[in-house]
């Protein structure tokens, strides 16, 4: 299946305003993509074996976030429900639909 992120989805990733405050996330855990996994929590993104520190995490919908790690790099997730989401990098133009790996 194939997404589209429109620009204005992007636009609300770019301009979104303070970082998520709350300490539990629908987001946070572990997630299998297919050809990548990552966990996300409040401190640390890992994909690929490879921790990057997180600088913010924002709220850009009721089921998306904007994600901002400390080396700059950014992306979304989309989609969000307790079993699955979209990532997507607006640096690569990569979008891959993901499912929750164990009880998150």
């Amino acid at each position: 299946m194939t997404h589209v992120i429109t620009p204005f989805a992007l636009f609300l990733f770019a301009m979104a305003g303070a970082a998520q405050s709350e300490t539990r996330l629908p987001v946070f855990g572990t997630w299998d993509c297919e050809i990548m996994n990552f966990t996300l929590d409040a401190e640390t993104y890992t994909v690929s074996g490879k921790p990057g520190q997180v600088k913010r995490i924002e709220a850009i919908a009721d089921d998306a976030y904007g994600v901002e790690l400390t080396d700059s790099y950014r992306f979304g997730l989309f989609d969000v429900t307790a079993q699955t989401l979209i990532w997507h990098s607006p640096a690569s133009g990569d979008t891959f639909e993901c499912r929750r790996v164990g009880a998150g």
